[in-house]
């Protein structure tokens, strides 16, 4: 076994909760697989499906991963030119700057347009300096193209990604019109038409562009709006048939894109598209994906037995576990889930770790009981994932609230990077939920803390809506047999902002622990 995964295998026995960062053959080796596609959607995607062209999920959903995967399998075609992921982003601050170019109404038209001459001019540097593609097109040809178009195109020292020509080009003005001169610019039609004779000549050619989460959380408004230009380019260029056989574009995007998309007019027409995988996370999912985890790890990591497989219980060895503070023994597979988000992400992170403090705790004095130690290490990273969850709403209505010109005027960062601005914002929104005080609230409540929220943000933002839409706060709903809890995250959900008049409003398990919310329930949602 290579040296380094066997290393991670042991501090690491769940995997490494960062996709973008993890070996490749770890990525592959420790992969959940799921299966049929029917049932699981997206999450059942394949390392060769080709046909894929959009990965759609929250962050820590593994929007990365799978895009790690399909590129990796890629690569190995001989048929296929499959260029690296690309991750390196343009800044936030160019991203707000760009959006305050145009009006709102032309805003994602303009944004399709700039990722479309981004791709081109990334293509030309790649057929000219990449030593696979040079070999199929014509060196005068391509000298001749760059000494005609030189006006919108620059003489490449090397092969560039799409997202550095993203930064370069909104780099180059300062204002809406000239960046419209240089987009709208006829010579883009004549170039196009040169680049598609050229790919007729090579092999597909396949660019995997990732949009790294962090950034996102940065500025959502301004990157929601981005990535919804990249998801329509992309979408553009596969129908159109110059590019769609030649030039594979596959992308990630959040589900936030995906939700505005789909209450869009164009909406029908993106519900059910081949091309497209939903990584829809929620209790199910997360559960198998638990117990696959499990079943992969090593014998020592057991404290149970194992006669009858390897699970939950014969994990951690116990089946069920006190909730102190409601009185109530829970199943321990839902009492561990349920303080996740429901994603890989967090269910790696806590696998992680309570492997690691299940094989120290043999050598403690006095011996923590399994019971104790679980709960202690549950409490603790529920409470890291409430934490770094209200520190991305906090940036979301840091951006809200940001004045319309602060990217042009040089000011953006302190709204988007300044820390010590956004963690008080943070620390707002942490005070706010706490005078609510309580895991559950009615609606007439929830309008009353509306009227409050005025003492603590402007007007420009909803932190009820903030907060739903990151999956920390939602709704009861009457059902068949009981009640369920829907939170945004499901992709069934349309409504952007935060439903009114439902029976009770309810907070993430997540948010309760790390605010110390009052317990007012028997029965946990989700349990």
């Amino acid at each position: 076994m290579h040296e380094k995964l066997r290393v991670t295998q042991e501090i690491a026995p769940f995997g490494n909760p960062d996709g973008s960062r993890a070996d490749i053959q770890e990525v592959m080796d420790g992969f959940v697989s799921f299966g049929p596609g029917h049932m699981w959607g997206g999450l059942a995607t394949k390392k060769d499906d080709l046909t894929a062209r959009v990965i759609v999920g929250r962050k820590g959903s593994g929007k990365t991963l799978y895009l790690r995967r399909l590129q990796a399998f890629a690569s190995m075609q001989d048929s296929l030119y499959a260029d690296p992921i690309q991750q390196t982003l343009p800044t936030t601050e160019n991203i707000i700057k760009f959006c305050h170019f145009f009006e709102e109404s032309v805003l994602t038209e303009k944004w399709m347009l700039l990722w479309r001459r981004a791709i081109i001019r990334s293509v030309i540097s790649h057929l000219v300096h990449n030593t696979t593609l040079a070999n199929y097109v014509d060196a005068k040809t391509i000298h001749d193209i760059c000494t005609r178009y030189k006006s919108i195109l620059r003489k490449f020292g090397a092969q560039v990604s799409v997202y550095s020509q993203v930064r370069e080009i909104i780099g180059m003005y300062d204002a809406g019109y000239p960046i419209t001169r240089f987009l709208d610019n006829p010579l883009w039609d004549d170039l196009e038409a040169h680049v598609i004779d050229m790919l007729k000549e090579c092999p597909p050619i396949c660019f995997y562009i990732d949009a790294v989460d962090e950034e996102f959380a940065h500025a959502p408004v301004y990157w929601l709006r981005c990535q919804k230009g990249l998801f329509y380019e992309t979408m553009r260029l596969l129908r159109e048939p110059g590019f769609g056989g030649r030039l594979h574009i596959i992308i990630s995007i959040r589900d936030l894109v995906m939700s505005s998309i789909y209450r869009s007019e164009h909406q029908t027409r993106y519900r059910g598209e081949p091309h497209i995988r939903l990584l829809k996370w929620g209790p199910e999912a997360a559960r198998y994906f638990l117990e696959e985890k499990i079943k992969m790890l090593k014998d020592k990591f057991f404290f149970g037995d194992t006669y009858y497989g390897k699970n939950v219980t014969s994990w951690l060895g116990i089946s069920e576990i006190k909730n102190l503070g409601r009185g109530i023994d829970e199943r321990i597979t839902q009492y561990l889930l349920r303080h996740t988000r429901y994603l890989p992400r967090d269910i790696v992170i806590l696998g992680n770790l309570l492997c690691q403090r299940l094989e120290a705790s043999a050598s403690l004095t006095p011996k923590l009981t399994i019971e104790d130690l679980v709960r202690d290490t549950v409490g603790e990273v529920a409470r890291a994932f409430g934490n770094e969850q209200l520190t991305i709403c906090g940036n979301q209505i840091a951006s809200d609230i940001m004045p319309k010109h602060a990217a042009i005027r040089g000011f953006a960062d302190t709204y988007t990077s300044n820390m010590e601005y956004i963690g008080g914002i943070t620390d707002q929104l942490r005070a706010f939920i706490r005078q609510i005080g309580k895991e559950e609230f009615s609606y007439v409540e929830l309008q009353t803390a509306r009227g409050i929220a005025c003492d603590f943000f402007d007007d420009s933002t909803d932190p009820f809506t903030v907060l739903w839409q990151n999956g920390l706060l939602g709704y009861t709903k009457k059902a068949p047999g009981g009640e369920s809890v829907i939170f945004y995250s499901e992709f069934s959900v349309d409504d952007f902002n935060i439903p009114a008049d439902k029976d009770s409003y309810i907070f993430q398990s997540c948010v309760t622990d790390a605010l110390g919310l009052s317990l007012i329930r028997i029965i946990p949602a989700g349990f």
